[in-house]
């Protein structure tokens, strides 16, 4: 399997993005490497603090895809060009700089891992 350098998937974060929503809060990944299919998520962590699977959503369009539902079964197709927006739910996040660490599992590549640091909005 291909290993993509950190500094590289650091780029997928859409800087400023991280904001509250509701109760809980989202971000935004714009896949600018090529096309992947994400088959496999490890609980998002924010300042170390691991979140529940089932909390943890990728929206796309009209489409959700629960954190603990996706598999090579039920997989997440990121077109190169294609923004994701990341959804906690149930999760409320305070103001000012979080660290959030990042892990998907993509088809042909396996787990990528990353950590990025952004001030709420």
């Amino acid at each position: 399997m291909a290993k993509i350098p950190e500094f590289m998937l650091k780029s997928l974060y859409v800087k400023g993005s991280l904001r509250s929503e509701g109760d809980g809060f989202e971000f935004q990944v714009n896949n600018r490497l090529g096309p992947a299919r994400i088959i496999g998520a490890r609980p998002l962590q924010v300042n170390r603090v691991p979140i529940p699977l089932e909390k943890c959503h990728f929206v796309h369009g009209q489409e959700q895809a629960s954190f603990a539902d996706v598999s090579p079964e039920n997989s997440v197709l990121m077109r190169k060009g294609e923004a994701l927006t990341v959804r906690v739910l149930d999760t409320p996040i305070r103001p000012g700089r979080q660290t959030l660490a990042i892990s998907f599992v993509v088809k042909d590549l396996g787990p990528l891992n990353f950590s990025i640091s952004d001030r709420i909005r």
